[in-house]
């Protein structure tokens, strides 16, 4: 009889131990889970995160029917210091903010081109490269002007030497506000909308 009650006197004990021990855990897994889940969203939002744009270069190669168009209605490209120009137009960069995996954001640039024909000129400075509205913003006049829309259907990214970030083969087509206000300003037809200025290559440092 004794044995008996012992027995049965054993069994909530030994229930109540492995509920416990059950609870423990399924905190412990759900701990784990949410520290998981927690950490994966953590590196999702950095990666992101937009981070400052801190210096390097945008190069500009114009495109040759562009450029033979330019020579026949006498009209001169030369840069801005300090803006340069050999085999292509390089335009430094000084700022923005970019989200590194995709390039969103903005990129600022020194520097500019002068568009002159027969005693007339136009000047476009600050350049400010914006891949998520797709065009090139500049100054001309003391106004901000979109200069052209940004052809990245066939853009090419990749990472660079010392932590820099490259994209390449991005169109340039120019817009209709910037054909009509360079048309106005030289007095010539030459601008139309659409066109195809040239390939841009950018070379942007982060930090």
């Amino acid at each position: 009889m004794l044995n008996r009650l012992l027995r049965i006197s054993a069994v909530p004990a030994l229930l109540a131990t492995t509920l416990l021990v059950a609870a423990c855990g399924s905190s412990s897994s759900s701990t784990t889970s949410s520290s998981t889940a927690s950490t994966a969203t953590t590196s999702t939002t950095t990666a992101a995160a937009p981070v400052a744009v801190v210096g390097k270069s945008t190069s500009v190669v114009l495109n040759p029917a562009t450029a033979a168009a330019l020579k026949q209605s006498e009209i001169t490209v030369t840069p801005v210091a300090p803006a340069t120009a050999k085999t292509a137009l390089v335009f430094p960069v000084t700022g923005g903010h970019v989200v590194v995996t995709s390039l969103a954001g903005t990129i600022d640039h020194s520097g500019g081109l002068t568009l002159s024909h027969a005693g007339k000129s136009v000047t476009l400075t600050s350049f400010i490269v914006n891949t998520e509205t797709k065009q090139l913003t500049a100054t001309a006049g003391g106004q901000s002007l979109p200069v052209f829309d940004l052809n990245l259907a066939s853009i090419k990214r990749a990472s660079g030497p010392n932590g820099t970030v490259l994209a390449s083969n991005i169109g340039l087509n120019l817009t209709e506000q910037a054909a009509s206000a360079l048309n106005s300003g030289l007095g010539v037809s030459t601008f139309k909308a659409g066109l195809n200025f040239g390939i841009a290559t950018l070379t942007v440092a982060v930090h």
